[in-house]
């Protein structure tokens, strides 16, 4: 049986940082997606306190209180051109 994820949605549970220069990202289906913090500067230069003040927007979309910067599940995953498509 062939298993595709083209209709389904993924959806960001949560976020951690308990892994130095890492960023984890548990998704609701019990996935979890780490990505070095170097391809995220802005995310890389707040401290670790201010990193878990963040909130889940429409479940794919994370907004940091102490950045600027919107951050869509397709950046973390390397997609950052195949979010507008959604």
């Amino acid at each position: 049986m062939t298993t595709t994820l083209k209709n389904t949605k993924i959806c960001i549970e949560k976020l951690n940082f308990d892994s130095v220069g890492k960023i984890s990202l548990k998704l609701e289906d019990g996935r979890v997606i780490i990505v070095p913090l170097k391809y995220f500067p802005d995310i890389q230069k707040l401290p670790v306190e201010k990193r878990k003040k963040y909130t889940i927007v429409d479940d794919r979309t994370v907004l940091f209180a102490y950045s600027d910067s919107v951050y869509h599940l397709e950046d973390f995953m390397g997609l950052e051109s195949k979010w507008r498509e959604r």
